[in-house]
């Protein structure tokens, strides 16, 4: 499990055993920052990863992730949608109106792609509507998606949220597919959790 390190933060990714794949990369909440993109595409080389970023903002994420690879102008959540999302301005967390994309759309219909070796979740509490697709049962698995890895940040969680955080990692924990490791307890919580579970992502990242 090898850290890769932002701004404010450190995403984690354990990496193919094979050298001659290419890892399919999500970061979705771009918030002006390629440092762990950057880092990864170091580690493993230009042509080892591809890497698909989605933000509201623009400005200062577009040319930015434009850099490490392609960059989608818009929130991803539970549908598609105009609607309110906290986004970073000017360096503060403001709401703002912006386009939303859902998730399976995103993946499946824009990205185009089935199978995801990690995704990066920092959304502004956009992850609270995704928690039902990563779920056995769940949207991924309906519409054929595979997810390896996949690192989330849980923002600022109220009583509410607490609840829902609470039922999310129960279901989790029950469904014995994805196991979480290295937990950060600020503000905010943040979690990284692997497939163990498909064997096309234990082949590919986890020897035997």
């Amino acid at each position: 499990m090898e850290p890769f390190n932002n701004m404010d933060e450190t995403k984690y990714s354990i990496l193919p055993i094979c050298g001659n794949t290419v890892m399919s990369v999500v970061t979705l909440g771009v918030g002006q920052d390629v440092n762990a993109e950057l880092a990864m595409q170091k580690r493993i080389g230009n042509y080892s990863v591809q890497f698909f970023g989605a933000d509201p903002i623009v400005e200062g994420n577009d040319e930015l992730f434009s850099k490490v690879g392609t960059f989608f102008p818009f929130a991803v959540g539970n549908s598609s949608r105009m609607g309110t999302a906290s986004v970073l301005l000017n360096g503060n967390y403001v709401e703002k109106r912006v386009v939303h994309v859902e998730f399976i759309q995103f993946l499946k219909g824009i990205i185009g792609k089935i199978f995801y070796d990690n995704i990066w979740v920092d959304g502004e509490y956009a992850e609270y509507e995704l928690f039902d697709y990563f779920v056995n049962g769940g949207n991924l698995d309906q519409e054929g998606i595979t997810v390896c890895q996949f690192n989330m940040e849980f923002h600022l969680p109220n009583a509410i949220r607490k609840h829902q955080f609470k039922k999310f990692i129960t279901r989790i924990f029950n469904d014995q597919r994805y196991a979480f490791f290295r937990p950060v307890r600020g503000n905010h919580i943040r979690l990284y959790f692997v497939n163990f579970m498909n064997p096309d992502c234990t082949k590919k990242f986890i020897s035997e």
